[in-house]
């Protein structure tokens, strides 16, 4: 695992603890790959190690064109001992998303905060700046399924309101299909297919997007619905859709399926 620091020591400490400042803030990046493509999960984490215990404080990030992102969990407040002293650390575990490709800046962080005895004082880190490849532009990912984006894991779940080969005469079945990315946003998810056959009836339902936050990073999910019925009374298969994503594990652009289905 790669390991990147953007780190402002506030040196407020005597010389004789010069090694371990007194007050510090600084951004770490863990990238999983030496090469993190466009829209690719980047976890980071945001450290301060102070000498002082807090009585206010408000952490913050300036904007940043080049990167969505968004909170894990809560702030996380400790003591620790590092190097004989006790010392508070807060920590704050952030997603990092890059928009484009290309040597991009995130940050930098303020942290307001008032020391025990001190008052009020802003720390400041430097930016973090990563390098970013684009996405694979190869196949699968060509006209008509181009949409591009990637994750850890992709799964898709199918459901079925009834067996859609065997219909009466007028009846209607619900296609229920829900996509699961890990380490992907909502809106990274692709849009929802089209299914238009001349031998169909077609109801689409609102598409509904899902975040789920853990630990390891945002789960997306994205669930299409659609009612299908028979309209001229003649078997028929709607063919499979390919859905092509760049598996950041594997490094290898993979695609998941939504299977073929027989109506009739």
């Amino acid at each position: 695992m790669v390991m990147l620091r953007a780190v402002l020591l506030c040196l407020l400490a005597s010389p004789g603890l010069a090694e371990l400042p007194a007050k510090s803030l600084e951004i770490i990046a863990a990238p999983t790959s030496p090469s993190i493509v466009v829209g690719e999960m980047i976890p980071v984490t945001l450290r301060g190690v102070y000498d002082k215990r807090a009585t206010r404080e408000e952490l913050t990030l300036r904007p940043s064109d080049a990167f969505d992102w968004l909170p894990l969990a809560k702030d996380s407040w400790r003591e620790e001992r590092i190097e004989g002293r006790s010392v508070i650390v807060v920590e704050r575990k952030l997603a990092l998303f890059a928009k484009h490709a290309g040597l991009s800046r995130f940050g930098p962080a303020d942290h307001r905060i008032s020391f025990v005895g001190e008052g009020e004082q802003v720390l400041s880190s430097h930016p973090l700046e990563l390098t970013i490849a684009p996405m694979p532009e190869g196949p699968p990912f060509h006209s008509p399924h181009g949409w591009r984006f990637a994750a850890g894991k992709l799964t898709i779940r199918d459901e079925l309101s009834t067996d859609p080969a065997h219909l009466a005469d007028g009846e209607t079945v619900t296609r229920r299909v829900t996509l699961r990315a890990e380490g992907a946003l909502p809106e990274m998810l692709p849009p929802r297919p089209v299914v238009s056959e001349p031998w169909l009836i077609t109801f689409a339902a609102p598409v509904q997007r899902e975040l789920e936050l853990t630990p390891e990073g945002p789960v997306a999910s994205v669930i299409w619905e659609w009612q299908f019925r028979p309209e001229t009374g003649e078997p028929g298969v709607l063919p499979p859709v390919p859905i092509p994503y760049f598996n950041t594990v594997s490094r290898k652009v993979e695609q998941v399926e939504i299977p073929a289905l027989p109506i009739g």
